[in-house]
């Protein structure tokens, strides 16, 4: 059965891509698929290099990918995606809790108490820093805040962090830590690069080096931020299109995975403008006894208002490294031309840096340079991944901001605040952009009821009325037979026409909603119904079909 779900997603991904169509069984016994069925072993896999300077220009001048934006690839039956080795259904499912947003994807409580080992180092570039064992012999990468804003790039790590795994992402476990200077000892053997990048031994006065560059506290310790080595063998990162032809898994084009599509929602909303290549990391694990691929988010310094060395700039989320126009129109004006966005004010909170939630348009919210998987984001995709936002109380969000363990309560509570603005505009930006109905269900006298995630969310007003068309549906054929016409109701619920529930095995509904303010509400959004016994289970959905 998996044999054939992989060589069925092969055949559905090369029909996406040629414009096939393929006649046969819509569903299967299996679906809707939970788990994507990567069988295959990867242990063959190389570490792949990349270039940031590359990735730039390939993304920012030619265009890298494919760019016709067909439907996302990867997802199951019911327009979800399933868990897999990129991405895990956590926020918004039955078992999620407060506690588990709060918590991350923290399984300890950062290094342990006792001496720290420092076993690798760079003093050079923008970004310095270490990478330790504890006490117990764990690894850590250090990461400083700048000193011109203490709290900053930790707190902002630590917070998109939590996110992140809560949407889905896999994530390193990072953690806000202290670091004393007495309790560093270097390891035997440890070199670091000198100024013409030859290794040489290395020695106290580079960790003061280090050090030099770092915020510092008034009792003379460091604030960190301690990333713990995330399992298994790193084999560079991954692009955002295509796949990677070591991994037999790896069978969906990325630019048209749902997650790494609906990523742009997530990373507008946090100010994630850094989301690029090199800030992904693949590494070789170990599951059911064979060898695969595991694909993280990593690196998330440059969110909210950190910038990671210096408090975000202004254009971030507001224009690409380079654009032509706005550059064109700053030379024709002999720079009288000023952005609007270079006009906003930000608070005076060094712990923030700049991050605001009034001037945010979430439509328009741009990474430093663009992103095929973004490029490729449909309604339906930006849909989902509002929907999982959707999901974050404000609670949630306090809960998470308290971890940064902000000194300045003020701080705190601007940081909490924005992100709640930011996710309102999010939402209505985006559950708003397509038919919003979500929730279907038929039970067995026929009764048919669904919800609108965009009124329950509380950023649209209700529907004037929803227009629903029946049908039998032949599973053999993949072919609708249509009963009776069109059904108009006011309410999100409907009863089914007795005579279509009488002897059909499969049942689907053709669903539209119409909103005086909302025009892509008449998008039509299908759901299928499976008999089983006496009841009916919903086994497929189709949103912008």
């Amino acid at each position: 059965m998996r044999t054939r779900r992989v060589l069925a997603a092969v055949a559905v991904t090369f029909a996406l891509a040629t414009g096939a169509r393929t006649a046969g069984p819509k569903f299967f016994g299996d679906d809707p698929i939970p788990r994507d069925p990567e069988t295959q072993d990867a242990s063959r896999a190389q570490p792949i290099d990349s270039s940031e300077q590359f990735d730039f220009i390939e993304n920012s001048f030619l265009k890298a990918g494919d760019r016709t934006a067909p439907h996302a690839v990867n997802v199951n039956t019911l327009d979800e995606v399933p868990d897999s080795s990129w991405f895990t259904n956590r926020a918004g499912t039955p078992d999620w809790t407060l506690a588990d947003t709060v918590k991350g994807p923290d399984s300890e409580n950062g290094p342990a108490e006792g001496a720290w080992t420092v076993v690798a180092a760079k003093t050079e570039g923008i970004t310095p820093g270490m990478t330790i064992r504890d006490a117990t012999g764990a690894k850590y990468f250090l990461k400083f805040d700048p000193p011109s804003n203490p709290e900053m790039a930790s707190g902002a790590e630590v917070i998109a962090t939590k996110f992140f795994h809560a949407f889905g992402y896999h994530v390193p476990e990072n953690y806000v830590a202290t670091l004393r200077r007495e309790s560093l000892g270097i390891a035997a053997g440890t070199t670091i690069a000198d100024e013409d990048r030859r290794p040489r031994r290395m020695e106290a006065r580079d960790i003061d080096a280090i050090l030099e560059k770092a915020a510092r506290r008034p009792d003379g310790t460091y604030r960190v931020l301690a990333s713990r080595e995330l399992p298994g063998r790193p084999l560079g990162h991954f692009r955002y299109y295509g796949t990677r032809p070591d991994d037999a898994n790896d069978i969906y084009p990325h630019e048209h995975r749902r997650e790494l599509r609906g990523m742009l929602v997530f990373a507008a909303w946090l100010n994630h403008d850094d989301s690029r290549s090199i800030n992904t990391l693949d590494t070789l694990i170990t599951q059911d006894n064979r060898a695969i691929l595991r694909h993280h988010l990593i690196d998330f310094g440059s969110t909210l208002g950190s910038g990671s060395t210096r408090a975000q700039s202004t254009r971030a989320g507001n224009e690409f490294l380079w654009e032509s126009r706005p550059t064109l129109i700053t030379m024709l004006t002999l720079g009288f031309y000023v952005r609007p966005w270079v006009k906003v004010r930000y608070p005076d909170y060094p712990a923030v840096g700049r991050f605001e939630a009034n001037y945010f348009m979430p439509q328009s919210w741009k990474p430093e340079y663009p992103n095929p998987a973004f490029v490729n984001a449909r309604p339906e995709d930006l849909f989902w991944a509002a929907r999982i936002a959707s999901t974050f109380t404000d609670d949630a969000v306090r809960g998470i901001v308290a971890t940064a363990r902000f000194s300045d309560p003020r701080a705190a509570d601007y940081v909490a605040e924005t992100l709640i603005h930011r996710r309102h505009k999010v939402l209505e930006a985006w559950l708003n952009a397509t038919n919003p109905i979500d929730n279907a269900r038929l039970d067995g006298t026929g009764r048919f009821t669904f919800e609108n995630a965009a009124v329950r969310a509380g950023v649209s007003s209700p529907a004037e009325r929803y227009v629903i068309e029946w049908s039998r549906f032949d599973n053999a054929t993949s072919t609708h037979h249509r009963l009776g016409g069109e059904m108009t109701v006011t309410e999100p619920h409907a009863q089914a026409p007795a005579a279509l529930l009488t002897d059909a095995e499969f049942v689907s509904a053709r669903v539209r909603a119409f909103h005086p303010d909302r025009p892509a509400w008449s998008q039509a959004v299908v759901v299928y119904f499976q008999r089983t016994g006496a009841q009916w289970r919903l086994i497929g959905l189709e949103r912008n079909p």
